[in-house]
């Protein structure tokens, strides 16, 4: 399982005070709703990335991690303003909302702010290793993204919608193909399968959905009229969920055959 051993992912905590903060800034009118929007969905994430020890990827899941804290305190506000008398039905609701919304983002985010952090601490993060784990996740990204966009392609080229039957198979087929390839390249331990997985999952959830979530967030989570943001929040945990089990075995198999590469420590 992913290692949260103190100091490693340290930056969770103020990433998610100032997402929280973001959140309660815009709700107030106090910052643009572009301003607001950028820095709701990266910004906890960034600061979370900054914060943390480890690699890259360790600054996504950090971000990631993030992402659900704010979605939490988001989805608390949200429901106290509503004043619904189901206070629990309507928080779980939100919850699920901005949780799926804010993982891929604040996961993109905590990368960037770990790199930031290797860069001006001059700490070698990006190192053999390093490098090897991340071009991992880059390629399982682009299969994702690749495998995940055929349905799309088919109907431009053919004017047709696709098979349900094909559609379903490469929803389920980009994500087990994409963490896969991301858990066999970052070494044998199912842990670090697990985290390539998981970010692959979440980068290339991201990009996929980038439009409709992006609107569902410009458009004061208006979610009842939105059925395409509501299909990419669910597709966001699949697609979650698939790649980190396709990542452990990535590794897994990537063990059997003997092949592991020494996965260190940084600060």
């Amino acid at each position: 399982m992913v290692s949260f051993a103190a100091g490693r992912f340290s930056g969770v905590i103020q990433g998610a005070l100032a997402g929280g903060g973001v959140f309660l800034l815009g709700r107030s009118g106090l910052l643009p709703d572009p301003v607001m929007t950028v820095a709701f969905l990266f910004g906890g994430g960034f600061i979370a990335g900054l914060f943390t020890r480890g690699r890259v990827r360790d600054g996504a899941v950090a971000g990631a991690v993030c992402g659900v804290l704010v979605a939490l305190i988001a989805a608390t506000f949200t429901s106290l303003a509503a004043r619904d008398p189901s206070f629990l039905s309507t928080f779980a609701f939100y919850a699920l909302i901005f949780t799926g919304l804010l993982l891929p983002y604040n996961a993109i985010g905590g990368a960037a702010g770990r790199a930031v952090r290797s860069a001006l601490r001059r700490d070698g993060a990006a190192g053999a290793g390093e490098r090897g784990g991340w071009h991992g996740i880059a390629v399982g990204t682009v299969v994702i993204v690749g495998l995940a966009l055929v349905p799309g392609l088919l109907v431009v080229i053919t004017g047709l919608a696709p098979v349900s039957g094909l559609l379903g198979l490469l929803v389920v087929a980009a994500p087990l193909a994409g963490g896969f390839i991301a858990g066999y390249a970052s070494g044998g331990r199912p842990k670090d399968g697990l985290k390539a997985g998981f970010v692959a999952a979440l980068f290339g959830a991201g990009l996929l959905f980038f439009i409709p979530l992006l609107w569902t967030a410009l458009h004061d989570f208006g979610f009842v009229d939105m059925f395409e943001g509501m299909v990419a929040i669910a597709l966001v945990y699949f697609f979650t969920l698939f790649g980190a089990a396709a990542g452990v075995a990535g590794a897994v198999v990537r063990q059997s055959f003997g092949v592991e590469e020494a996965d260190g420590e940084e600060d």
